[in-house]
C-alpha cells in the first residue's frame, strides 16, 4: 500500500466530522459581518486593549453613564478585537468561519456518540448545522456555541471511559467563563452526566462528581463574571420586545427546525424508548429553548445524538444500508472538501454589510448635540461609527434593565407616558425607523428633520 493510501486510510475515521467542518467553513465565510452587537464588542475590546484594564463601567451611553456592569465576556471581546486589528473585517469573517467549522467538527462527532452510523448521523446533523447557522455571529456568543459542543463531546467520551476527557473539562469551563457568560450551560452538561453516573451507580461516578466540583470552582476565576445568578435571571425574565429574546417562532427556519426536533424527540421516545441521560440533558434545554429564540441551538445540539441513533434504529434496519465507504475514498473526500474550504478564503467579504444601518445619518449625528434617542438595534453601530455621541440604548442588555429599556419601549411605541419620558431624559434628537409611532407623533409636533433615508429619520427638537 502506498504512503498516500495509508495516509488517506488513517484519515478515514475522521472524514465525516472533517467534511462537515469544511462545508461549514465555506458557508460561514460567505457572508459579511452585519450583527449590531459586533460594533460595541469591538469598541469595548479596543478600550480594554488601549487602557490595559477591564471595562467595568459604562462609557458609551447617556442614560446610565458610569454604571458598573459585567457581561462575563471580556476575553471574548479582546480576542475578537485582536483578530480585527490583525486583519480587519476579512479576518473577523474568517475567524467566525473557523469557529463555526470547529463547532461542526465536534457536532459530527457528537452525532455518532450513541452509535449512529454515518448515514443516520448525516440525516440529522445537517439540520442541526442549519439551525446553528443562525448563531454564527461575530460576537463572543459564538465561543459559547463552540464550547458547548466541545464539552458535550468530551462528556460522551468520558462516559465511554476516557479519563483524559474528564481532566480536560475544568480548564475548558474556566476558559468559557472568561470568553462568554453562557458558561453555566457547560456546568449544566457536566451535572447531567454526573447525575446519570450516580443514578445508575456507575463506577466512574466519583470521577464525574470531582470534575463537576472542579468546574464550579474554576468558573469563579473570572474577573468580570456575569454569574450564574445573572444568567438565570435573564433566562427567566427576558425582554420580549427584542427579537432574539422572544419565544420560538415556528414560521422561521430556526423555529421550524427546533419544533421538528422537539416532535421527533417525543415521537422516537414513544416508539423506541429513551434513556436516562437523554432526559437529563434535553428536558432542561427544551425549557431553555422555549424561553427565547437565542437559546434554541443548545436543545438541538444535545438532542442530535439521540435522534441520530433513533433514525438508525427505525429507518435503517438493514445493516447493508450502513456499508461504509472504502477508507481511502472517505479520506480523499475529506481532503477535497478541506481544499475547497481553504480556497474559499479568497472569497471572504472585506467590508461589513451596513445596509440596515443609518449610514446616511452619521454626519448629522456626529455634528449634533444633546441626548439622542436611538433605535435599539443601532446602538452598537453608533458606538463604533459615531463615538462623539452617547447612545440611549444598545445591545448591552443587562446594563439597561429594567428601567431604561422599558422607558425606551414605551417612548418609541407612543404609550401614554411618552412625553414624560422625553422630558425626563431631555431628548434633543431621535434616530429611529420612519415607521415608529414616536416618529409620526414628533413630525406632527414640528420636530425638524436633520437627516432622512429609506430606513431612518433623524429628528431634532424645535
Amino acid at each position: 500500500m502506498s504512503l498516500a493510501a495509508r495516509a488517506l486510510g488513517a484519515l478515514a475515521p475522521h472524514a465525516f466530522p472533517i467534511g462537515l467542518a469544511a462545508a461549514t467553513f465555506v458557508l460561514a465565510s460567505g457572508y459579511a459581518t452585519g450583527d449590531p452587537d459586533t460594533y460595541w464588542h469591538l469598541a469595548s475590546g479596543q478600550w480594554m486593549l488601549d487602557h490595559r484594564e477591564l471595562l467595568r463601567t459604562d462609557i458609551f451611553s447617556s442614560t446610565v453613564p458610569g454604571k458598573p456592569y459585567a457581561l462575563g465576556e471580556w476575553l471574548g471581546e479582546i480576542a475578537l478585537t485582536l483578530v480585527f486589528n490583525a486583519g480587519g473585517w476579512t479576518a473577523l469573517v474568517a475567524f467566525r468561519a473557523l469557529l463555526a467549522a470547529v463547532a461542526s467538527f465536534f457536532l459530527g462527532r457528537v452525532s455518532r456518540a450513541m452509535g449512529a452510523p454515518v448515514v443516520a448521523a448525516l440525516v440529522v446533523v445537517v439540520w442541526t448545522i442549519a439551525l446553528a447557522k443562525t448563531r454564527w455571529t461575530d460576537r463572543p456568543a459564538i465561543f459559547g456555541l463552540v464550547l458547548f459542543v466541545v464539552v458535550l463531546d468530551l462528556l460522551f467520551h468520558a462516559r465511554a471511559g476516557s479519563r483524559r476527557a474528564l481532566f480536560a473539562l475544568p480548564p475548558l469551563v474556566l476558559l468559557w467563563a472568561n470568553l462568554h457568560g453562557s458558561y453555566p450551560l457547560g456546568i449544566g452538561l457536566v451535572l447531567a452526566f454526573s447525575l446519570e453516573a450516580v443514578l445508575v451507580r456507575r463506577a466512574d461516578a466519583p470521577r464525574f462528581l470531582a470534575a463537576l466540583v472542579a468546574c464550579i470552582v474554576l468558573s469563579f476565576l473570572d474577573p468580570d463574571t456575569l454569574g450564574i445568578g445573572g444568567a438565570a435571571s435573564h433566562a427567566f425574565t427576558p425582554p420580549r420586545f427584542i427579537s432574539e429574546e422572544a419565544p420560538p417562532d415556528v414560521l422561521t427556519p430556526a423555529g421550524l427546525i427546533f419544533a421538528a426536533y422537539v416532535l421527533a424527540s417525543l415521537g422516537f421516545a414513544l416508539v423506541v424508548g429513551g434513556i436516562l441521560l437523554e432526559a437529563l440533558l434535553v428536558i432542561p434545554l427544551l425549557w431553555l429553548g422555549l424561553s427565547a429564540q437565542r437559546q434554541l441551538g443548545f436543545f438541538v445540539f444535545a438532542a442530535t445524538p439521540f435522534l441520530a441513533a433513533a433514525v438508525a434504529q427505525i429507518l435503517f434496519r438493514r445493516r447493508r444500508a450502513f456499508r461504509p465507504w472504502p477508507p481511502a475514498a472517505a479520506g480523499a473526500l475529506a481532503v477535497v472538501l478541506s481544499v475547497v474550504a481553504i480556497a474559499s478564503v479568497v472569497t471572504v467579504p472585506s467590508i461589513p454589510d451596513e445596509t440596515g444601518y443609518p449610514t446616511g445619518a452619521l454626519a448629522a449625528v456626529r455634528s449634533g448635540s444633546g441626548t439622542l434617542l436611538n433605535e435599539y438595534d443601532w446602538g452598537g453601530y453608533l458606538i463604533y461609527r459615531a463615538p462623539e455621541r452617547k447612545v440611549f440604548v444598545d445591545g448591552r442588555l443587562f446594563l439597561y434593565l429594567p428601567r431604561v429599556l422599558a422607558d425606551w419601549d414605551n417612548a418609541v411605541q407612543l404609550r401614554p407616558d411618552w412625553r414624560e419620558i422625553l422630558r425626563r431624559y431631555d431628548i434633543a434628537e431621535i434616530l429611529l425607523r420612519p415607521s415608529r409611532p414616536l416618529v409620526v407623533a414628533l413630525r406632527e409636533e414640528g420636530w425638524r428633520v436633520r437627516a432622512e433615508g429609506a430606513n431612518f429619520v433623524l429628528l431634532a427638537r424645535p
